[in-house]
Order: structure tokens, then C-alpha cells, then sequence
């Protein structure tokens, strides 16, 4: 029955659809704010626009990114119907107003650009009334139209990592021109009122595929050059030699913890494998792209490397119901390296998560998807509309969405809860390391099959494509 009548307001949402889309979009101010989402009006010095040149990769490395990306100053204010919730003043170095820049690598691609805005003065731009959440920098995320960001951040809250990012759907007018629906959403940096809880000696590293695009970064033995580390926190132009020597020095030691099956002295273990297990629920199929940010909280023997939080859910649900992620199966990272050691401390804690929220983690992913869909179906329908015909897309209903996700998660749960129960637990000894580690072939149903099976298959925890 609830199925049926979820099924039944899809319908009726594409109906509406369907008349909304033979209607001449109406994106002026005045329509936008009796849409029930905050409205930013940003209006810039001399109605400069944000611009950026686009890069491609060196040999041998990955991806495509931006470069001289202009950073605009101007003037922010927020609405919601006829309530001004925040306004930021005219724009005065140090004072009042902010700055908007085009952010991103791929993302910055597409026409619906992303963005970083940067106050003058800290705020909490979510309205949340606690001073603790105030600060300057913020993103801008477009609206995925899947549910895919908000459904990884919930999964984020779920497993219990350190800091989960807070978000609001809201409409975008830049210079007198609607821009379209966005996320907008704290960033990853250090703030230990509200975001990652680092100590000002600590550090906040990403495994990145773009560092070819940074002034500073470093590299560790465990990777090849497609990856390097670089800095959220310090700011790579403020870090010193002193401190890029102290965190790539102990990061080193920590890989070689994991050959040495001794890394509990220098990884969060709990955090590793909540991180993991969580891309493993969202079924992730990008492994360079799947910001990958790494903390140590302050720079004593005391603190270990922890996971922060999940960012970037574009390939979430892309790599099918009946199998782990990317991550789980590939050596992008430490990951294949800590499921297959010989210390069993890292499986059993990934399993120990699992079995902790496998219970409930369907429900409270149902209710947190459909209840939103349900409270929010007009406003995001609409805003949607407006964007999608602006940008030339499909609109995506929001039970559209909604549906999708929980029936995927539907299937994919009990899949993901027969493979997980079938990793070994305990420890291995040197005999059965051995065989562990060898180049025996299954296929995504973790069924053994010949060597020359062609197509996708798992050898040593790893994806291979065999032509």
C-alpha cells in the first residue's frame, strides 16, 4: 500500500510535470521568492560575473580542472518569502560583503557552475542561531536531481564519522539572472565549533587527484602519480617546511604500519572502516574523484590519522547491487591493503559497523529520503523546473528521486549484508596470507569462475576488466 500510494504521487508529480513544462518558466525575483526555498541574490562589484580557464591533466596523471579562476567581490543577500534572513552589506576588504570564485574540477565544466563564497565577516548562512556555526566560507553545490548528495550525507551521519556537512536547497539569482537550484553547503576546512575538530597544530590533508593543479603538495611512497597529498588545512601558501616534512614523514610510516601489520598505532581504525563501508552502501564507482580527506587532529604522537568526512557522491549507485565499491575493490588506497592483512583488526571493525547499523539502516534511510521528498516536493519540484529549463535537462520529480533511491537501497542491502558476512574475521597466519593473496577469478556474485572469464571480474579484491 505505501509503495502504491508513493507510486501514485510520482504520477501526479508528472502530470504536473507535464503542465509545467508547456508553461513559460517564470524566473523573476518576485516568482522565486513565493517559492517556498531561501533565495541568495548575490550582486557584484560593477556586475562582474566569475570567470575561469579550463585544464587538462599532464601525462601520466588524471582528470580535468580549472585555473585562474577570478574571485568576484560583492554583495550577498538571502530571502525567504518576504523575510530578509541575511544580508552581508556592500563589499569592503575585511568588513562586510563577500566573494564568489567558480570551484571545482569536472564539475565546472557543465553550464550550472559550482562556487565558493567567502564573507568578510563569519556567518551562519544555514540560520541554525548557534554562534559555534559561524563562518566564512561556504559552497555552492548544483542540485543533482538524484538526491544522490543529500542520501551520502545521511550515510556520512549514520556511520558516525567525525563531522557530517550541514545543507539547505536553495535559489540563486547572480547580477539580475536566475542561475538555478543549488545546494548550499558547508565546506571541508577546520572549525572546531562546527566542522572538523582540529587542533590549530594539526592538519587536514586530501589524497588528490588534482594536486597537479596545486602550488603545494606531497607525495607519499604508496602512490604512483596519478595521486598526491595536498593541504585543506594549513593553507598550502601558509604551510612551512617544518610542518609539510612532520605530516608526510608520519603518513609514510603509517603505510608502512600497514605492511607491517602495526597501523593501529597510527590509523583510526574505526573511522577507516566507517568511511569505507559507507561508500560501500552508496555503491560508489569513482575512486579519483570521491574526495578523499585524511585529519590528524594535532601534530603529537598521541593522534592518529582519521577519515573526515564523505564528499562527492556523483558515482554513488553506479556500480550495482550486488557488489562493494570501487574503493573496496582497487588500490587507489589503503583500503585492499587493510581488508587483506594479516592483523584481522580492520575487518573486524569494518564488520562490527555493519552488523551495528544493518538493522535499522534501511528505515531511517527510507524515512530521512521520503520524508524530505514528502515536506519539500513542491518547492524543489518547482526550482527544479526553473533550472531544468534553463539548462536544457529533464526535470527530476522529487519522489522521482526518492524512489529511486530506496529501491536500490531495497535491493542492494541484503546483497551487500551475504558478502560482508562472508569476510573472515580472523587472523591470518603467513600459510593462509599466502593463499589469501592469490589470483583466484569471481565474478561480481563473488562466485570463483575460469581465469579468461571475460568482462568485469575480482581478482585479489581488485576490478578488472578482461577483454
Amino acid at each position: 500500500m505505501k509503495v502504491m500510494i508513493r507510486h501514485i504521487l510520482l504520477l501526479l508529480c508528472m502530470v504536473g510535470a507535464s503542465v509545467a513544462a508547456r508553461a513559460e518558466a517564470d524566473c523573476s525575483l518576485s516568482a522565486l521568492q513565493a517559492i517556498e526555498l531561501p533565495v541568495m541574490q548575490i550582486n557584484t562589484v560593477d556586475s562582474v560575473m566569475p570567470t575561469c580557464d579550463y585544464v587538462d591533466h599532464p601525462p601520466g596523471c588524471i582528470g580535468h580542472s580549472t585555473t585562474n579562476a577570478t574571485k568576484v567581490p560583492g554583495r550577498m543577500v538571502i530571502t525567504m518569502l518576504a523575510d530578509t534572513l541575511y544580508d552581508s552589506g556592500e563589499y569592503l576588504d575585511g568588513e562586510s560583503g563577500m566573494t564568489i570564485k567558480i570551484t571545482g574540477n569536472t564539475s565546472a565544466l557543465k553550464d550550472q557552475k559550482p562556487y565558493k563564497i567567502k564573507l568578510q565577516k563569519k556567518a551562519d548562512l544555514l540560520m541554525r542561531g548557534d554562534p559555534a556555526c559561524m563562518d566564512r566560507e561556504w559552497r555552492l553545490l548544483r542540485d543533482d536531481r538524484t538526491f544522490n548528495t543529500i542520501v551520502g550525507l545521511k550515510v556520512n551521519e549514520l556511520m558516525g564519522l567525525q563531522w557530517t556537512p550541514r545543507w539547505q536547497y536553495c535559489n540563486v539569482v547572480i547580477n539580475g539572472e536566475y542561475q538555478g537550484l543549488y545546494l548550499l553547503i558547508e565546506t571541508v576546512k577546520r572549525n572546531r565549533g562546527c566542522r572538523l575538530d582540529v587542533d590549530k597544530s594539526g592538519f587536514i590533508v586530501e589524497r588528490d587527484a588534482y594536486w597537479w593543479n596545486e602550488e603545494r603538495y606531497f607525495n607519499t611512497p604508496f602512490f604512483d602519480q596519478r595521486f598526491a597529498w595536498t593541504f585543506k588545512y594549513p593553507d598550502g601558501d601558509e604551510v612551512t617546511e617544518e610542518q609539510q616534512g612532520y605530516i608526510q614523514d608520519y603518513i609514510t610510516r603509517a603505510e608502512q604500519s600497514i605492511k607491517q601489520s602495526t597501523y593501529v598505532r597510527y590509523i583510526d581504525v574505526e573511522s577507516f572502516a566507517s568511511w569505507l563501508l559507507a561508500h560501500d552502501i552508496l555503491g560508489t564507482w569513482d575512486s579519483g574523484g570521491s574526495n578523499l580527506y585524511v585529519t590528524k587532529r594535532d601534530s603529537t604522537d598521541g593522534s592518529r590519522l582519521e577519515m573526515g568526512c564523505l564528499w562527492d557522491f556523483d558515482s554513488s549507485r553506479e556500480m550495482g547491487v550486488n557488489t562493494f565499491s570501487r574503493y573496496h575493490m582497487m588500490r587507489d588506497f589503503y583500503f585492499v591493503d587493510l581488508l587483506e592483512n594479516k592483523d584481522a583488526t580492520f575487518r573486524r571493525a569494518y564488520r562490527g559497523k555493519w552488523d551495528e547499523v544493518k538493522a535499522t539502516l534501511l528505515s531511517d534511510i527510507d524515512g530521512f529520503v521520503n520524508g524530505y521528498a514528502a515536506s519539500m516536493s513542491r518547492p524543489i519540484y518547482q526550482s527544479r523546473a526553473l533550472t531544468a529549463q534553463l539548462y536544457g535537462y529533464s526535470v527530476f520529480t522529487t519522489y522521482t528521486s526518492a524512489i529511486f533511491q530506496v529501491d536500490w537501497m531495497k535491493k542492494h542491502l541484503p546483497e551487500l549484508d551475504e558478502i560482508i558476512s562472508s569476510i573472515d574475521i580472523s587472523a591470518i597466519d603467513d600459510t593462509r596470507a599466502e593463499e589469501a593473496s592469490d589470483n583466484r577469478t569471481f565474478n561480481l556474485h563473488g562466485i570463483e569462475v575460469p581465469d579468461d572469464t571475460r568482462g568485469l571480474v575480482i581478482r585479489n579484491h581488485r576490478l578488472v576488466l578482461q577483454p
